[in-house]
């Protein structure tokens, strides 16, 4: 070529020329011809089926998920709506059946102002009861917790009619008899819901019936509290409950009571049956509704009262984010189509002209990356490129072996200590960042560009101006800068801890990179994620508060037992030895419970067997170690003076400590005064099931002094024992001093007291 032109080329030239792929006109290289056509139309082609294959099936993939998720959630949402229901009207039915069993509601002979008492003391734990009364057998309100009505004829009522004969949950109605005592206009009287249960005598005689009325506005609570996360993500889903017969008890404003919607006949079938799902109903207003529902099917012993709850929105509202995202899918399928037609366009051309000594190197590279490349020949442009692929990738080879190197021992030293490396260019904002960096922010990979605002934006707000202002004062100064802070990654709703550390970029000899006005040119620094320290911190601080409040705990168990001995002391000897006797049999059931490891409330507490407390507790007074087993889990021991038998039992680190008392008071009296103080006398400790959800323990003696009678007055021993398992098991005891071969001692209380 060196000024060669067409008069000067002679005919044998033009063969090479027109090998090596030039025009014979103009010297210019030209591709086969139809070549570049062909290979831009077969990748056009191929790019635009693949795109529009792959934004197709990932659109229509997306849009099913999407909509199943949303109608999964609206369904989990009733559901959890039902169930809260369903357990709130439990735990009301069920303080209204203990307020029944109470000693002093139970008492023929109580008066009017001890059993407003607990019925004050009840209405005070749960601000929800509008009113607790308690209804003498001819149907008269003899009290009431505030004292309203007290004298008023509910005879005819249902609740007092259906609560003689048991517990009784009643339907939603308005209190129009509540309404003038309570404030309340008459044209909009409060709505309740009725709870009752029988008091019965000692005898079993029916001394009345006790009954609350619920306010309704707590399950709008309810409604609120579930209904707020997906009204955050769904704003106008709708949430009602309905009664048995389909009337609206509650929902939105506007909706008649009267006047229940109609409910499609697939929905109406899976409630009667007991089911939940969502289904997409055309029927439930003007235009489709998504409708997620779920029914309300009591707890434990509480049979509920066949309400049904339903989550519904506008279907094409619900489902507009599915819709969405498979047009955003489309949209980006035909954006990629589109470039995968240029791109094909563009490889199309530059695959047609390289020469086949290339394209062979390029193999040979591709198979060996030491092989060499071999300088080439014919165009200018084609030696120049052979040349610089040559040197490229001899210089590749170098570099890239230093950058392994040099990246190992980057890598090593920032991910092995969790930092993110950074440096910020002061003049456009922009941030050079390790691949960590991004990572620690949320992102799923490096994001193309970096400024320091997006840095600024993910911290929250609470911090964004002193974040800001420290490191604009650490940079006009040429200071080092030091800051931790809260920021909200991508993606996530709970905020990070990050800790920053950055200084100027400083000349070989120590001073600053500047421009040429003076100021920073640079700063670099590193950022690393300590949440992980903070939680370890505020986990510490927890566990110190926690670690004062039992010293705190235990300091006032002590005083009060050195109290209570005191009292009942005779001597100091004496009160030294039951003292002793009494914190040894804590400490037993302390070390019972005690773990090392554990979190919330109990950390360092763990749950222990009734059997084995007992075998701690009175093991001193002669019980003897298990030999058998007849049933899985059951305790049985015998061979000693104190005889265990009973099913596994879990005690609780609270129940513990009481039980630990009432067992070493019961066989320090025996030892004393009982079948211990005697040669051949025995007791038999034994505990079992007790229904509803009760444990029964009987302590049995024999052998021992012959009763004749009931001691004339309480000692302290059993009122200890009475005292802790009333104020702390929740239960009773009863003495038996009937047989004169032994005295026998029952314990009642809850299985889940015991747990505790």
């Amino acid at each position: 070529m060196n000024g060669c032109n067409a008069d000067r080329t002679g005919p044998a030239e033009w063969t090479v020329w027109e090998k090596q792929g030039l025009d014979r006109a103009t010297g210019r290289a030209f591709a086969p011809p139809g070549l570049h056509t062909v290979l831009a139309g077969a990748f056009g082609l191929l790019g635009l089926l693949a795109a529009l294959a792959a934004s197709l099936a990932v659109g229509n993939l997306a849009d099913r998920r999407l909509r199943a998720d949303i109608g999964a959630e609206f369904a989990a949402t009733a559901e959890r709506a039902a169930d809260l229901l369903d357990r709130g009207l439990f735990e009301r039915l069920r303080d209204i059946q203990v307020a029944a069993s109470l000693d002093t509601m139970r008492d023929p002979a109580a008066g009017p102002a001890a059993r407003r008492a607990v019925l004050q003391r009840l209405h005070e734990t749960y601000p929800d009861y509008a009113i607790l009364f308690f209804v003498g057998p001819d149907g008269r309100m003899l009290v009431s917790s505030s004292g309203a009505l007290e004298g008023a004829d509910v005879s005819r009522r249902e609740y007092f009619l259906a609560g003689r004969r048991g517990p009784f949950v009643g339907e939603v109605h308005d209190g129009l008899l509540m309404a003038a005592a309570l404030g309340r206009p008459a044209d909009n009287p409060p709505r309740f819901v009725d709870l009752a249960a029988p008091v019965q005598a000692p005898d079993g005689s029916l001394l009345g019936v006790v009954v609350a009325h619920l306010y309704w506005e707590w399950a709008e609570g309810i409604q609120r509290d579930v209904m707020a996360p997906v009204l955050a993500r769904h704003p106008g889903a709708e949430a009602l409950i309905l009664a048995r017969d389909g009337q609206v008890l509650l929902g939105p404003p506007g909706m008649p009571r009267a006047a229940p919607p109609w409910l499609p006949a697939a929905i109406a079938a899976d409630l009667a049956a007991g089911r939940g799902g969502s289904r997409v109903e055309p029927a439930m207003a003007a235009s489709a509704q998504l409708v997620g529902y779920a029914p309300t099917g009591g707890h434990r012993d509480y049979h509920g009262l066949g309400w049904s709850v339903l989550v519904r929105r506008d279907a094409a509202a619900a489902f507009a984010p599915a819709r969405q995202l498979a047009g955003q899918v489309m949209l980006w399928g035909l954006a990629a189509t589109a470039l995968a037609a240029a791109l094909g366009w563009l490889l199309a051309g530059i695959i047609a002209r390289p020469l086949v000594e290339l394209c062979e190197a390029a193999g040979r590279l591709q198979r060996d990356p030491s092989a060499v490349v071999p300088p080439g020949r014919g165009a200018r442009e084609v030696v120049s490129l052979a040349g610089a692929i040559a040197a490229l990738v001899e210089a590749l080879r170098g570099r890239e072996a230093a950058l392994r190197d040099g990246a190992a021992r980057l890598r090593l030293a920032t991910e092995g200590a969790g930092l993110a490396a950074w440096e910020l260019d002061l003049g456009s904002g922009l941030l050079t960042r390790s691949p960590r960096h991004d990572l620690i922010f949320g992102q799923a990979g490096p994001l193309a560009e970096w400024r320091l605002a997006d840095s600024l934006r993910h911290v929250v707000p609470e911090d964004r101006d002193a974040v800001a202002r420290g490191f604009a004062a650490a940079v006009a100064g040429g200071a080092e800068w030091r800051c931790e802070c809260r920021i909200r990654r991508a993606g996530d709703t709970e905020p990070r801890w990050v800790s920053w550390r950055g200084a100027p970029v400083r000349e070989p000899g120590g001073a600053p990179v500047r421009e040429a006005g003076g100021a920073g040119r640079r700063y670099a620094g590193v950022v690393e994620d300590i949440t992980d320290r903070k939680a370890g911190e505020r986990a510490l601080e927890l566990l110190v508060r926690e670690l004062d409040h039992r010293v705190k705990n235990q300091f006032a168990v002590f005083d009060g037992l050195v109290q209570f001995t005191a009292r009942g002391a005779a001597d100091v000897p004496g009160m030294a030895a039951a003292l002793r006797g009494r914190v040894i049999a804590l400490a037993l059931a302390h070390d019972l419970v005690r773990e090392a490891a554990g979190s919330g409330p109990n950390r360092g507490l763990r749950p222990t067997r009734l059997a084995a407390l007992a075998e701690a507790v009175l093991g001193p007074f002669g019980t003897a170690r298990a030999e058998a087993e007849e049933t899985p889990g059951a305790a049985s021991y015998g061979g000693g003076r104190i005889a265990l038998c009973g099913p596994p039992v879990s005690i609780g680190p609270t129940a513990a400590a009481a039980l630990a008392l009432a067992l070493h008071e019961l066989a320090t009296n025996a030892a004393k005064h009982g079948a211990l103080s005697r040669p051949q006398g025995r007791v038999a400790l034994s505990w079992e099931d007790a229904a509803p959800g009760g444990i029964r323990l009987v302590w049995r003696e024999t052998g021992g002094p012959v009763l004749a009678d009931a001691p004339e007055r309480r000692g302290f021993g059993s009122t200890l024992i009475r005292q802790s398992v009333a104020h702390q098991l929740g239960g009773q005891v009863r003495f038996d001093w009937s047989d004169p071969d032994g005295l026998a001692v029952r314990l009642e209380c809850a299985r889940e007291r015991l747990a505790r």
